[in-house]
């Protein structure tokens, strides 16, 4: 009989978890805070909320800024479950945001050793300055890179993808995606892939991308001015300051598991 098992295990930082031996996804943690969403069920069928006026028992909440307007919805018949934010081609100040309605709930200072891990698919790859943005991130403002406090993903103009962080503390880092003693990624616009990102040391805060380490070790410190301003929360964000410029995030999953 043919041996099926993917499921494999490992350690990070002190921290046991499984996962998908063939993509790398993370399965299942023994950290004492977890959170997941696979956007599946009838929370997200029922429509995304508008910020300011969250449902009961959702986490969830869109931010659309424009006219045209750009969109925060679940997608159509998308196998697992997807939440798709997308801009429209209106010359006009735009943003598609999924967020937790400001209620900060994610530790990333102090004693806590985690990290958070998305399923994404980039659909369409940001054009004519605009930007998609994958992370964790302070209260809202208007555009990701404006928040006061942000660590994650970004594509910004283009399918080139760059790590990014600013603790608010001083500290603000925005460094090319790359694996280490490999070239620059660029994201294909076709397949979903596997995002992470590793403060378990906050001295050394570590990238990867399917599994793969894609900044060099001792480039991104996170240190926010107090354990209080380390609490973040989901960003999931489109957004462009002007113009007619196109972006859209599909969000399949996402994993977060630290201690408190």
């Amino acid at each position: 009989m043919a041996n099926n098992v993917i499921t494999q295990a490992g350690f990070r930082g002190g921290v046991a978890y499984e996962y998908d031996g063939l993509t790398l996804e993370t399965t299942v943690s023994s950290a004492p805070f977890q959170f997941s969403d696979d956007f599946v069920g009838a929370g997200h069928t029922a429509g995304v909320p508008a910020a300011g006026s969250p449902a009961a028992g959702y986490p969830w909440v869109k931010k659309i800024v424009g006219a045209a307007p750009p969109t925060v919805a679940l997608a159509s018949n998308a196998s697992g479950g997807v939440i798709q934010a997308a801009l429209a081609a209106t010359s006009e100040a735009e943003e598609a945001s999924l967020y937790f309605n400001d209620s900060l709930a994610i530790p990333t200072l102090g004693s806590s050793i985690g990290q958070a891990e998305w399923r994404s698919l980039l659909a369409v790859a940001p054009t004519s300055g605009a930007q998609a943005f994958l992370g964790l991130g302070s209260a809202w403002v208007g555009g990701p890179l404006n928040l006061a406090r942000y660590i994650g993903f970004l594509w910004n103009g283009s399918a080139g993808l760059s790590l990014v962080a600013k603790d608010g503390n001083g500290d603000t880092y925005s460094l090319t995606a790359a694996p280490i003693g490999g070239s620059a990624i660029t994201t294909d616009t076709t397949l979903f892939h596997v995002y992470r990102v590793d403060w378990s040391n906050q001295s050394d805060v570590r990238f990867y991308v399917d599994g793969n380490p894609v900044n060099a070790p001792n480039t991104v410190i996170w240190n926010p001015s107090s354990a209080a301003n380390g609490v973040l929360q989901p960003w999931h964000s489109v957004y462009k300051a002007s113009g007619t410029g196109l972006a859209t995030l599909n969000v399949d999953k996402i994993d977060v598991f630290t201690n408190r």
